[in-house]
Protein backbone atom coordinates (compact mmCIF):
# COMPACT_ATOMS: atom_id res chain seq x y z
CA UNK A 1 0.00 0.00 0.00
CA UNK A 2 1.61 2.99 -1.23
CA UNK A 3 0.30 6.22 0.28
CA UNK A 4 0.06 9.02 -2.14
CA UNK A 5 1.26 12.60 -1.82
CA UNK A 6 -1.18 15.43 -1.57
CA UNK A 7 -0.37 18.21 -4.49
CA UNK A 8 -1.10 22.23 -4.32
CA UNK A 9 -2.53 23.27 -7.53
CA UNK A 10 -0.96 26.43 -8.05
CA UNK A 11 -2.12 30.04 -9.83
CA UNK A 12 0.38 29.31 -12.56
CA UNK A 13 -1.35 26.70 -13.87
CA UNK A 14 1.75 23.65 -13.51
CA UNK A 15 -0.15 20.63 -13.88
CA UNK A 16 0.18 17.90 -10.99
CA UNK A 17 2.86 14.94 -11.19
CA UNK A 18 1.18 11.28 -11.94
CA UNK A 19 2.52 8.39 -10.95
CA UNK A 20 1.57 4.70 -10.97
CA UNK A 21 -0.89 3.21 -9.06
CA UNK A 22 -0.84 -0.14 -6.68
CA UNK A 23 -4.21 -2.29 -6.15
CA UNK A 24 -3.92 -0.23 -2.68
CA UNK A 25 -3.18 3.17 -1.94
CA UNK A 26 -3.91 5.70 0.79
CA UNK A 27 -4.66 9.48 0.50
CA UNK A 28 -5.42 12.58 2.20
CA UNK A 29 -9.14 13.70 2.61
CA UNK A 30 -8.27 17.28 3.00
CA UNK A 31 -11.17 19.31 3.82
CA UNK A 32 -13.39 17.43 1.83
CA UNK A 33 -14.84 19.54 -0.53
CA UNK A 34 -10.86 20.57 -2.12
CA UNK A 35 -9.15 17.17 -2.75
CA UNK A 36 -9.05 14.92 -5.65
CA UNK A 37 -8.00 11.51 -6.50
CA UNK A 38 -7.27 12.04 -10.40
CA UNK A 39 -6.84 8.85 -12.14
CA UNK A 40 -5.95 8.29 -15.92
CA UNK A 41 -6.40 5.13 -17.34
CA UNK A 42 -4.02 4.51 -20.32
CA UNK A 43 -5.06 1.05 -21.35
CA UNK A 44 -7.08 1.65 -24.24
CA UNK A 45 -8.80 -1.77 -23.77
CA UNK A 46 -10.08 -2.44 -20.31
CA UNK A 47 -12.00 -0.10 -18.12
CA UNK A 48 -10.44 0.18 -14.46
CA UNK A 49 -12.94 0.74 -10.95
CA UNK A 50 -11.43 2.49 -7.96
CA UNK A 51 -13.04 1.83 -5.16
CA UNK A 52 -13.12 3.88 -1.65
CA UNK A 53 -13.04 2.03 1.73
CA UNK A 54 -15.71 4.09 3.89
CA UNK A 55 -15.37 3.48 7.49
CA UNK A 56 -18.34 3.05 9.80
CA UNK A 57 -21.95 2.83 9.79
CA UNK A 58 -24.91 4.46 8.65
CA UNK A 59 -28.18 5.04 11.13
CA UNK A 60 -29.56 1.71 10.18
CA UNK A 61 -26.75 0.43 11.63
CA UNK A 62 -25.39 -1.35 8.61
CA UNK A 63 -21.74 -0.79 7.49
CA UNK A 64 -21.38 2.34 4.65
CA UNK A 65 -21.16 1.66 1.14
CA UNK A 66 -17.98 1.63 -0.68
CA UNK A 67 -18.22 4.01 -3.53
CA UNK A 68 -16.95 2.39 -6.74
CA UNK A 69 -15.64 4.44 -9.95
CA UNK A 70 -15.77 3.18 -13.08
CA UNK A 71 -12.93 4.97 -15.17
CA UNK A 72 -13.24 3.89 -18.96
CA UNK A 73 -10.55 2.56 -21.10
CA UNK A 74 -8.59 5.74 -21.86
CA UNK A 75 -10.41 7.56 -19.55
CA UNK A 76 -9.73 9.88 -16.38
CA UNK A 77 -12.01 10.67 -13.34
CA UNK A 78 -11.45 13.45 -10.84
CA UNK A 79 -13.09 11.95 -7.72
CA UNK A 80 -13.63 13.88 -4.49
CA UNK A 81 -12.23 12.90 -1.26
CA UNK A 82 -15.22 13.50 0.87
CA UNK A 83 -14.54 13.62 4.55
CA UNK A 84 -17.12 10.87 5.43
CA UNK A 85 -14.55 8.77 3.41
CA UNK A 86 -11.66 9.60 6.33
CA UNK A 87 -10.58 6.33 8.14
CA UNK A 88 -11.20 7.98 11.27
CA UNK A 89 -7.41 6.71 12.59
CA UNK A 90 -6.29 10.02 13.26
CA UNK A 91 -3.96 10.33 9.74
CA UNK A 92 -6.78 11.95 8.47
CA UNK A 93 -6.54 9.57 4.99
CA UNK A 94 -8.60 6.98 3.35
CA UNK A 95 -7.88 3.84 1.46
CA UNK A 96 -8.50 3.20 -2.45
CA UNK A 97 -8.28 0.15 -4.19
CA UNK A 98 -7.99 0.10 -8.26
CA UNK A 99 -8.80 -2.95 -10.03
CA UNK A 100 -9.55 -4.11 -13.66
CA UNK A 101 -8.69 -6.63 -16.50
CA UNK A 102 -5.54 -5.98 -18.09
CA UNK A 103 -3.40 -5.14 -14.79
CA UNK A 104 -2.54 -1.49 -14.10
CA UNK A 105 0.78 -0.99 -15.55
CA UNK A 106 -1.00 2.04 -17.73
CA UNK A 107 -2.89 3.63 -15.04
CA UNK A 108 -1.62 6.66 -13.35
CA UNK A 109 -3.28 8.72 -10.69
CA UNK A 110 -2.39 12.46 -8.50
CA UNK A 111 -4.20 13.17 -5.46
CA UNK A 112 -4.45 17.35 -5.98
CA UNK A 113 -5.86 19.83 -3.56
CA UNK A 114 -7.79 23.19 -4.57
CA UNK A 115 -6.73 26.24 -2.71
Amino acid sequence: MAALSTQNLVDAGTPPTFGAVSAADTAEVGNGRNTFYVIKNGDGVNAKTVTITVSGTNSYGQPNPDPAITVPASGERWIPLRKEYDKADGTGRCDIAVTGTGGLGSVTAAVVRLG
